[in-house]
């Protein structure tokens, strides 16, 4: 079943471009782990400090497996220094919208 992580952050504004860098040299290398499909940086509109890191994953035995290897750690270094809160979820795909849309049809 596939897997999205939302990983909360609150990031002091004048340090919001050197985070979001951060965040560019660590998805670059997290590209090629086996299971990730993919992310996202989301910044909150109305309150500027507030990130969101959206991962997807094959699965969420994907994902803890490349949250428990030692490398996990050094990969996400350049990101640390500026979190100051942070907060991790992970989440399981219930349904897709098409599959949804497609069960309401009576497909």
């Amino acid at each position: 079943m596939t897997a999205r992580v939302m990983v909360s952050a609150r990031v002091a504004v004048e340090h919001a471009e050197a985070f979001e860098r951060a965040y560019a040299e660590v998805t670059s290398k997290v590209a090629d782990v086996p299971g990730h499909l993919g992310d996202q940086l989301l910044r909150d509109h109305d309150e500027p400090e507030r990130y969101v890191l959206l991962s997807e994953w094959e699965s969420t035995e994907h994902f803890l497996a490349w949250e428990d290897a030692p490398v996990h750690r050094d990969t996400t270094t350049p990101m640390r220094p500026y979190w100051r809160v942070l907060e991790r979820r992970v989440y399981e795909v219930a349904k897709e919208g098409d599959q949804a849309r497609a069960e309401v049809a009576g497909g």
